[in-house]
Protein backbone atom coordinates (compact mmCIF):
# COMPACT_ATOMS: atom_id res chain seq x y z
CA UNK A 1 0.00 0.00 0.00
CA UNK A 2 1.53 3.14 -1.11
CA UNK A 3 1.71 6.91 -0.22
CA UNK A 4 -1.75 6.93 1.73
CA UNK A 5 -0.01 10.09 3.87
CA UNK A 6 -0.88 11.81 0.34
CA UNK A 7 -4.46 11.39 1.86
CA UNK A 8 -4.01 12.32 5.45
CA UNK A 9 -4.41 8.86 6.23
CA UNK A 10 -1.24 7.34 9.28
CA UNK A 11 0.93 4.58 8.20
CA UNK A 12 0.32 1.64 10.14
CA UNK A 13 3.42 0.84 12.18
CA UNK A 14 2.70 -2.92 11.10
CA UNK A 15 2.46 -4.62 8.39
CA UNK A 16 -0.76 -6.67 7.76
CA UNK A 17 -0.21 -10.71 7.53
CA UNK A 18 -2.78 -13.23 6.94
CA UNK A 19 -2.61 -16.61 6.00
CA UNK A 20 -2.70 -16.03 2.17
CA UNK A 21 -0.84 -12.72 2.11
CA UNK A 22 1.18 -9.62 3.57
CA UNK A 23 0.17 -6.10 2.95
CA UNK A 24 3.02 -3.71 3.81
CA UNK A 25 2.26 0.39 3.87
CA UNK A 26 5.15 2.25 2.29
CA UNK A 27 5.51 6.18 2.23
CA UNK A 28 5.69 8.37 -0.66
CA UNK A 29 9.43 8.42 -0.84
CA UNK A 30 9.80 4.91 -0.13
CA UNK A 31 12.91 3.76 -1.62
CA UNK A 32 11.21 0.34 -2.07
CA UNK A 33 10.52 -0.01 -6.30
CA UNK A 34 6.53 -1.07 -6.91
CA UNK A 35 8.55 -4.32 -8.86
CA UNK A 36 10.14 -5.23 -5.38
CA UNK A 37 6.08 -6.27 -4.96
CA UNK A 38 3.20 -9.05 -5.99
CA UNK A 39 0.88 -5.98 -5.93
CA UNK A 40 0.84 -2.13 -5.48
CA UNK A 41 -2.07 -0.20 -4.35
CA UNK A 42 -2.18 3.63 -4.15
CA UNK A 43 -4.65 6.09 -4.44
CA UNK A 44 -5.81 7.98 -7.42
CA UNK A 45 -4.27 11.68 -7.20
CA UNK A 46 -1.45 10.59 -4.90
CA UNK A 47 0.67 12.34 -7.55
CA UNK A 48 -0.44 15.43 -8.44
CA UNK A 49 -2.70 18.23 -6.15
CA UNK A 50 -5.54 20.43 -6.77
CA UNK A 51 -6.45 23.85 -4.81
CA UNK A 52 -8.69 27.00 -6.15
CA UNK A 53 -6.52 30.04 -5.29
CA UNK A 54 -7.81 33.86 -5.12
CA UNK A 55 -5.48 36.04 -5.87
CA UNK A 56 -6.87 39.93 -5.67
CA UNK A 57 -10.12 39.59 -7.79
CA UNK A 58 -8.79 36.29 -9.47
CA UNK A 59 -9.73 32.90 -8.62
CA UNK A 60 -8.12 29.99 -9.60
CA UNK A 61 -6.80 26.74 -9.91
CA UNK A 62 -3.66 25.76 -8.73
CA UNK A 63 -2.05 22.63 -10.24
CA UNK A 64 1.43 20.70 -8.89
CA UNK A 65 2.72 17.38 -9.79
CA UNK A 66 5.84 15.18 -8.54
CA UNK A 67 6.93 14.76 -11.99
CA UNK A 68 10.14 13.26 -10.78
CA UNK A 69 8.41 10.85 -8.72
CA UNK A 70 5.82 10.26 -11.41
CA UNK A 71 7.82 9.06 -13.73
CA UNK A 72 9.92 6.66 -11.51
CA UNK A 73 7.00 4.77 -10.58
CA UNK A 74 5.65 4.25 -13.90
CA UNK A 75 8.64 2.44 -15.06
CA UNK A 76 8.24 0.27 -11.76
CA UNK A 77 4.75 -0.40 -12.42
CA UNK A 78 5.70 -1.47 -15.71
CA UNK A 79 8.01 -4.10 -15.10
CA UNK A 80 5.52 -5.25 -12.08
CA UNK A 81 2.72 -5.83 -14.43
CA UNK A 82 5.36 -7.40 -17.25
CA UNK A 83 6.98 -9.90 -14.30
CA UNK A 84 2.75 -11.00 -13.79
CA UNK A 85 1.87 -8.91 -10.51
CA UNK A 86 -1.35 -6.05 -10.30
CA UNK A 87 -1.71 -2.66 -9.21
CA UNK A 88 -4.87 -1.40 -7.96
CA UNK A 89 -6.07 2.47 -8.17
CA UNK A 90 -8.21 3.82 -5.43
CA UNK A 91 -10.83 6.12 -7.57
CA UNK A 92 -11.86 8.52 -4.11
CA UNK A 93 -12.48 11.63 -6.16
CA UNK A 94 -13.84 13.12 -9.84
CA UNK A 95 -10.92 13.25 -12.53
CA UNK A 96 -9.51 16.78 -13.41
CA UNK A 97 -8.06 16.54 -16.96
CA UNK A 98 -8.66 19.84 -18.19
CA UNK A 99 -9.26 23.63 -16.60
CA UNK A 100 -8.79 26.44 -18.69
CA UNK A 101 -7.00 25.82 -21.54
CA UNK A 102 -4.53 22.99 -19.62
CA UNK A 103 -4.19 19.95 -20.05
CA UNK A 104 -3.75 17.44 -17.19
CA UNK A 105 -4.74 13.58 -18.56
CA UNK A 106 -1.07 12.71 -17.69
CA UNK A 107 -0.65 13.55 -14.30
CA UNK A 108 -1.19 11.18 -12.30
CA UNK A 109 -0.46 7.68 -12.02
CA UNK A 110 -4.20 6.93 -11.99
CA UNK A 111 -4.72 8.48 -15.66
CA UNK A 112 -1.26 7.08 -17.48
CA UNK A 113 -2.94 3.62 -16.64
CA UNK A 114 -6.68 4.51 -17.94
CA UNK A 115 -5.26 6.63 -21.43
CA UNK A 116 -6.36 4.12 -24.01
CA UNK A 117 -7.51 5.25 -27.91
CA UNK A 118 -11.54 5.27 -27.55
CA UNK A 119 -11.59 4.65 -23.89
CA UNK A 120 -13.13 7.78 -21.85
CA UNK A 121 -13.38 8.96 -18.67
CA UNK A 122 -16.02 11.10 -16.92
CA UNK A 123 -17.21 12.22 -14.02
CA UNK A 124 -20.69 12.10 -12.63
CA UNK A 125 -22.81 15.44 -10.74
CA UNK A 126 -22.03 14.03 -7.37
CA UNK A 127 -20.84 10.90 -5.48
CA UNK A 128 -23.03 7.97 -5.84
CA UNK A 129 -22.86 5.58 -2.65
CA UNK A 130 -25.36 3.06 -3.83
CA UNK A 131 -23.32 0.54 -6.10
CA UNK A 132 -24.59 -2.39 -8.33
CA UNK A 133 -21.85 -5.05 -7.55
CA UNK A 134 -20.99 -7.62 -9.93
CA UNK A 135 -17.93 -8.84 -7.75
CA UNK A 136 -18.45 -11.36 -5.85
CA UNK A 137 -14.85 -10.93 -4.67
CA UNK A 138 -15.37 -7.48 -3.53
CA UNK A 139 -18.96 -7.38 -2.42
CA UNK A 140 -18.00 -7.22 1.33
CA UNK A 141 -15.38 -4.25 0.48
CA UNK A 142 -17.86 -2.38 -1.99
CA UNK A 143 -20.53 -2.86 0.50
CA UNK A 144 -18.92 -1.07 3.19
CA UNK A 145 -16.95 1.52 1.45
CA UNK A 146 -17.59 1.32 -2.04
CA UNK A 147 -18.66 5.18 -3.56
CA UNK A 148 -18.39 6.60 -7.27
CA UNK A 149 -17.65 10.12 -8.53
CA UNK A 150 -16.95 8.92 -12.31
CA UNK A 151 -17.62 6.28 -14.60
CA UNK A 152 -15.97 4.55 -17.73
CA UNK A 153 -17.26 3.95 -21.24
CA UNK A 154 -14.76 1.77 -23.82
CA UNK A 155 -14.94 1.52 -27.03
CA UNK A 156 -11.65 -0.13 -27.56
CA UNK A 157 -11.96 -4.23 -27.97
CA UNK A 158 -8.24 -4.57 -27.81
CA UNK A 159 -8.99 -3.69 -23.78
CA UNK A 160 -9.74 -7.17 -21.74
CA UNK A 161 -12.09 -5.09 -19.62
CA UNK A 162 -14.15 -6.59 -16.56
CA UNK A 163 -17.47 -4.71 -14.45
CA UNK A 164 -16.56 -5.11 -11.06
CA UNK A 165 -18.89 -2.31 -10.03
CA UNK A 166 -21.96 0.14 -11.69
CA UNK A 167 -23.25 3.59 -10.47
CA UNK A 168 -26.54 4.33 -12.36
CA UNK A 169 -25.70 2.05 -14.49
CA UNK A 170 -22.32 3.21 -16.10
CA UNK A 171 -19.44 1.36 -15.26
CA UNK A 172 -17.67 3.05 -12.21
CA UNK A 173 -15.05 -0.16 -10.73
CA UNK A 174 -13.60 -2.13 -13.26
CA UNK A 175 -10.52 -4.67 -13.93
CA UNK A 176 -8.33 -4.16 -17.21
CA UNK A 177 -6.12 -6.74 -18.74
CA UNK A 178 -6.64 -9.03 -15.89
CA UNK A 179 -4.04 -6.97 -13.65
CA UNK A 180 -5.08 -3.16 -13.58
CA UNK A 181 -7.87 -2.63 -11.06
CA UNK A 182 -10.08 0.71 -10.46
CA UNK A 183 -12.18 0.33 -7.53
CA UNK A 184 -14.59 3.09 -6.33
CA UNK A 185 -14.36 4.35 -3.10
CA UNK A 186 -14.34 6.39 0.18
CA UNK A 187 -11.15 7.62 2.10
CA UNK A 188 -11.47 5.91 5.30
CA UNK A 189 -11.49 7.16 8.74
CA UNK A 190 -8.26 7.64 9.95
CA UNK A 191 -8.28 5.31 12.85
CA UNK A 192 -6.13 2.37 13.23
CA UNK A 193 -9.34 -0.12 13.55
CA UNK A 194 -11.19 1.46 10.80
CA UNK A 195 -7.84 1.41 8.22
CA UNK A 196 -7.07 -2.06 9.51
CA UNK A 197 -10.90 -3.04 8.64
CA UNK A 198 -10.75 -1.16 5.22
CA UNK A 199 -7.12 -2.37 4.09
CA UNK A 200 -7.63 -6.11 4.99
CA UNK A 201 -11.67 -6.23 2.63
CA UNK A 202 -9.47 -4.53 0.16
CA UNK A 203 -7.00 -6.76 0.37
CA UNK A 204 -8.97 -10.02 0.35
CA UNK A 205 -10.85 -9.11 -2.38
CA UNK A 206 -7.84 -8.07 -4.65
CA UNK A 207 -6.09 -11.61 -3.94
CA UNK A 208 -9.33 -13.58 -4.01
CA UNK A 209 -10.31 -11.47 -7.58
CA UNK A 210 -6.26 -12.03 -9.01
CA UNK A 211 -5.86 -15.88 -8.24
CA UNK A 212 -9.26 -16.16 -9.79
CA UNK A 213 -8.06 -14.76 -12.84
CA UNK A 214 -4.78 -16.43 -13.51
CA UNK A 215 -6.79 -20.01 -13.62
CA UNK A 216 -9.29 -18.78 -16.51
CA UNK A 217 -8.38 -19.62 -19.80
CA UNK A 218 -5.35 -18.95 -21.64
CA UNK A 219 -4.93 -15.67 -24.62
CA UNK A 220 -3.17 -18.86 -26.44
CA UNK A 221 -6.76 -20.82 -27.26
CA UNK A 222 -7.26 -17.78 -29.71
CA UNK A 223 -4.61 -19.07 -31.81
CA UNK A 224 -7.11 -21.33 -33.26
CA UNK A 225 -9.63 -19.35 -35.18
CA UNK A 226 -12.61 -20.80 -37.37
CA UNK A 227 -12.83 -19.35 -41.69
CA UNK A 228 -15.86 -16.98 -40.76
CA UNK A 229 -13.96 -15.02 -37.75
CA UNK A 230 -12.37 -12.57 -39.94
CA UNK A 231 -15.17 -11.45 -41.32
CA UNK A 232 -17.12 -11.02 -38.14
CA UNK A 233 -14.37 -9.32 -36.48
CA UNK A 234 -14.43 -6.32 -39.56
CA UNK A 235 -18.20 -6.11 -38.98
CA UNK A 236 -18.34 -5.98 -35.25
CA UNK A 237 -15.62 -3.27 -35.92
CA UNK A 238 -17.76 -1.00 -37.89
CA UNK A 239 -20.26 -1.11 -35.73
CA UNK A 240 -19.03 -0.41 -33.07
CA UNK A 241 -17.18 3.11 -34.51
CA UNK A 242 -20.85 3.72 -35.75
CA UNK A 243 -22.08 2.69 -32.15
CA UNK A 244 -19.09 5.39 -30.88
CA UNK A 245 -20.05 8.16 -32.78
CA UNK A 246 -23.97 7.80 -32.09
CA UNK A 247 -23.04 7.52 -28.33
CA UNK A 248 -20.60 10.31 -28.60
CA UNK A 249 -22.85 12.91 -30.44
CA UNK A 250 -26.31 11.99 -28.30
CA UNK A 251 -23.88 12.56 -25.00
CA UNK A 252 -22.82 15.86 -26.55
CA UNK A 253 -26.55 16.38 -26.94
CA UNK A 254 -27.32 15.70 -23.38
CA UNK A 255 -24.70 17.63 -22.17
CA UNK A 256 -26.15 20.90 -23.51
CA UNK A 257 -29.17 20.19 -22.77
CA UNK A 258 -28.08 20.01 -19.13
CA UNK A 259 -28.47 23.90 -19.05
CA UNK A 260 -31.64 23.41 -18.16
CA UNK A 261 -31.22 21.65 -14.70
CA UNK A 262 -27.99 22.74 -13.49
CA UNK A 263 -26.72 25.73 -11.21
CA UNK A 264 -23.71 27.25 -10.28
CA UNK A 265 -20.48 26.31 -11.57
CA UNK A 266 -21.63 23.58 -13.14
CA UNK A 267 -23.99 25.46 -15.24
CA UNK A 268 -21.52 28.00 -16.20
CA UNK A 269 -19.38 24.84 -17.59
CA UNK A 270 -22.19 23.62 -19.56
CA UNK A 271 -22.93 26.65 -21.09
CA UNK A 272 -19.89 27.47 -22.19
CA UNK A 273 -19.65 24.31 -23.64
CA UNK A 274 -22.43 25.09 -25.60
CA UNK A 275 -21.37 28.15 -27.01
CA UNK A 276 -17.73 26.67 -28.26
CA UNK A 277 -18.56 23.14 -28.73
CA UNK A 278 -22.31 23.88 -29.82
CA UNK A 279 -22.23 27.24 -31.98
CA UNK A 280 -18.30 27.64 -32.75
CA UNK A 281 -18.01 30.73 -30.64
CA UNK A 282 -14.87 30.94 -28.90
CA UNK A 283 -15.19 32.02 -25.45
CA UNK A 284 -12.78 33.40 -23.02
CA UNK A 285 -13.71 31.95 -19.61
CA UNK A 286 -10.71 33.77 -17.79
CA UNK A 287 -12.42 36.43 -15.32
CA UNK A 288 -12.46 37.19 -12.17
CA UNK A 289 -15.95 36.12 -11.10
CA UNK A 290 -16.54 32.27 -12.00
CA UNK A 291 -20.19 32.89 -13.22
CA UNK A 292 -19.38 35.30 -16.15
CA UNK A 293 -17.09 35.19 -19.67
CA UNK A 294 -16.61 36.30 -22.89
CA UNK A 295 -17.71 35.70 -26.65
CA UNK A 296 -15.01 36.58 -28.81
CA UNK A 297 -15.24 37.04 -32.95
CA UNK A 298 -13.49 35.98 -35.74
CA UNK A 299 -10.32 38.36 -34.69
CA UNK A 300 -10.08 37.16 -31.13
CA UNK A 301 -11.88 40.25 -29.69
CA UNK A 302 -14.69 40.38 -27.35
CA UNK A 303 -18.33 41.12 -28.63
CA UNK A 304 -20.23 40.30 -25.86
CA UNK A 305 -20.17 40.00 -22.21
CA UNK A 306 -21.92 36.90 -20.69
CA UNK A 307 -23.51 36.59 -17.02
CA UNK A 308 -24.38 33.06 -16.43
CA UNK A 309 -26.93 32.54 -13.79
CA UNK A 310 -29.11 29.98 -11.46
CA UNK A 311 -32.59 30.20 -10.20
CA UNK A 312 -35.70 28.28 -8.36
CA UNK A 313 -37.68 31.23 -9.28
CA UNK A 314 -37.84 33.74 -12.29
CA UNK A 315 -35.73 36.41 -13.42
CA UNK A 316 -35.29 39.80 -10.59
CA UNK A 317 -34.02 43.02 -11.03
CA UNK A 318 -30.56 42.44 -9.57
CA UNK A 319 -29.89 39.52 -12.11
CA UNK A 320 -30.01 42.41 -14.59
CA UNK A 321 -28.20 44.84 -12.39
CA UNK A 322 -25.36 42.28 -11.97
CA UNK A 323 -25.03 41.80 -15.31
CA UNK A 324 -24.85 45.69 -15.88
CA UNK A 325 -22.56 46.62 -13.32
CA UNK A 326 -20.13 43.50 -14.56
CA UNK A 327 -20.23 44.89 -17.68
CA UNK A 328 -18.72 48.24 -15.52
CA UNK A 329 -16.33 46.59 -13.41
CA UNK A 330 -14.61 44.63 -16.66
CA UNK A 331 -14.34 48.56 -18.48
CA UNK A 332 -16.49 48.39 -20.61
CA UNK A 333 -19.45 51.31 -21.19
CA UNK A 334 -22.81 50.86 -21.00
CA UNK A 335 -23.12 50.74 -24.93
CA UNK A 336 -21.29 47.29 -24.79
CA UNK A 337 -23.59 43.98 -25.33
CA UNK A 338 -24.08 42.32 -22.09
CA UNK A 339 -25.87 38.97 -22.21
CA UNK A 340 -27.54 37.65 -19.18
CA UNK A 341 -28.21 34.05 -19.35
CA UNK A 342 -30.29 32.26 -16.34
CA UNK A 343 -31.48 29.18 -15.65
CA UNK A 344 -34.96 30.22 -14.51
CA UNK A 345 -37.26 27.63 -12.03
CA UNK A 346 -35.02 24.71 -11.24
CA UNK A 347 -36.42 23.28 -8.49
CA UNK A 348 -40.39 23.39 -8.81
CA UNK A 349 -40.83 22.80 -12.95
CA UNK A 350 -41.44 19.43 -13.88
CA UNK A 351 -41.65 19.50 -17.38
CA UNK A 352 -40.45 21.73 -20.38
CA UNK A 353 -44.37 23.25 -20.13
CA UNK A 354 -43.53 24.06 -16.36
CA UNK A 355 -39.73 25.51 -17.42
CA UNK A 356 -41.21 27.93 -20.41
CA UNK A 357 -42.74 30.49 -17.94
CA UNK A 358 -42.58 33.69 -19.23
CA UNK A 359 -40.24 36.51 -17.68
CA UNK A 360 -42.32 39.72 -16.60
CA UNK A 361 -42.40 42.69 -18.76
CA UNK A 362 -41.12 45.20 -15.99
CA UNK A 363 -38.16 43.23 -16.13
CA UNK A 364 -37.82 42.99 -19.93
CA UNK A 365 -38.54 46.85 -19.62
CA UNK A 366 -35.67 47.35 -17.15
CA UNK A 367 -33.22 45.65 -19.12
CA UNK A 368 -34.21 46.97 -22.14
CA UNK A 369 -32.98 50.38 -20.24
CA UNK A 370 -29.88 49.02 -18.87
CA UNK A 371 -28.97 47.51 -22.37
CA UNK A 372 -28.94 43.96 -21.13
CA UNK A 373 -30.25 41.12 -23.86
CA UNK A 374 -32.08 38.13 -21.48
CA UNK A 375 -31.99 34.61 -22.53
CA UNK A 376 -33.66 32.24 -20.37
CA UNK A 377 -31.99 28.63 -20.57
CA UNK A 378 -34.77 27.22 -22.65
CA UNK A 379 -34.08 30.00 -24.93
CA UNK A 380 -30.48 29.64 -25.90
CA UNK A 381 -31.60 25.65 -26.45
CA UNK A 382 -34.25 27.18 -28.58
CA UNK A 383 -31.69 28.99 -30.58
CA UNK A 384 -29.09 26.09 -30.95
CA UNK A 385 -32.07 24.11 -32.70
CA UNK A 386 -32.55 26.67 -34.86
CA UNK A 387 -28.62 26.81 -35.61
CA UNK A 388 -28.46 22.66 -36.20
CA UNK A 389 -31.69 23.43 -38.19
CA UNK A 390 -29.64 25.66 -40.57
CA UNK A 391 -31.79 28.77 -39.89
CA UNK A 392 -29.69 31.21 -38.38
CA UNK A 393 -25.69 30.39 -38.66
CA UNK A 394 -22.82 31.80 -36.54
CA UNK A 395 -22.51 35.20 -38.04
CA UNK A 396 -26.28 36.07 -37.80
CA UNK A 397 -26.08 34.83 -34.22
CA UNK A 398 -23.36 36.97 -33.15
CA UNK A 399 -25.17 40.26 -35.23
CA UNK A 400 -28.46 39.24 -33.07
CA UNK A 401 -26.62 39.09 -29.63
CA UNK A 402 -24.72 42.54 -30.50
CA UNK A 403 -27.80 44.61 -31.64
CA UNK A 404 -30.44 43.13 -29.95
CA UNK A 405 -31.71 44.35 -25.91
CA UNK A 406 -34.51 43.11 -23.47
CA UNK A 407 -35.55 39.50 -23.97
CA UNK A 408 -34.73 37.14 -26.51
CA UNK A 409 -37.85 34.59 -26.78
CA UNK A 410 -37.70 31.56 -28.86
CA UNK A 411 -41.08 29.50 -29.70
CA UNK A 412 -42.07 26.89 -32.00
CA UNK A 413 -38.28 27.37 -33.85
CA UNK A 414 -38.72 31.37 -34.09
CA UNK A 415 -36.81 33.76 -31.97
CA UNK A 416 -38.56 37.15 -30.96
CA UNK A 417 -36.87 40.04 -29.28
CA UNK A 418 -38.94 41.41 -26.92
CA UNK A 419 -37.81 44.96 -25.20
CA UNK A 420 -41.52 46.42 -23.48
CA UNK A 421 -42.53 48.17 -26.93
CA UNK A 422 -43.62 48.12 -30.03
CA UNK A 423 -40.51 47.95 -31.78
CA UNK A 424 -40.28 43.99 -30.62
CA UNK A 425 -38.90 42.27 -33.26
CA UNK A 426 -39.61 38.91 -34.88
CA UNK A 427 -37.73 36.18 -36.94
Amino acid sequence: MYGIEKKGLSLPDDAITVRNYSLSFENFKTPSRFNDFDGVILFKGTFENFEWKTGGYESYLKHACDNDELDKRKKEAALLLEQGGFICFLLDNVFIDREDRRNFEGSDLTKFHLNYSSFYRKNFGGRITHLNIKSDEFRSFLKVYGAANSYFESYNNRIDLRVLAEASGRCAGMIINRNSYFIPTLIPDNRSEILKEYFTLLSEGLTSSYNKLQILLPDWIKEFSFDEEAGLKEEEDEIRVRLQKLKERTDKLDQFKSILALTGDDLVESVIGLFSDGFGIVVDGKDELREDFKLLNSASEPFCLCEVKGTNKGVKREHINQADSHRERSGFDESFPSLLLINTHIKNARSIMEKDQEIANEQIRHATNMNVLMLRTIDLLGIFRMFLMGRINREELEKLLISSRGWLRVEDQEYKVINGNLSDEKA
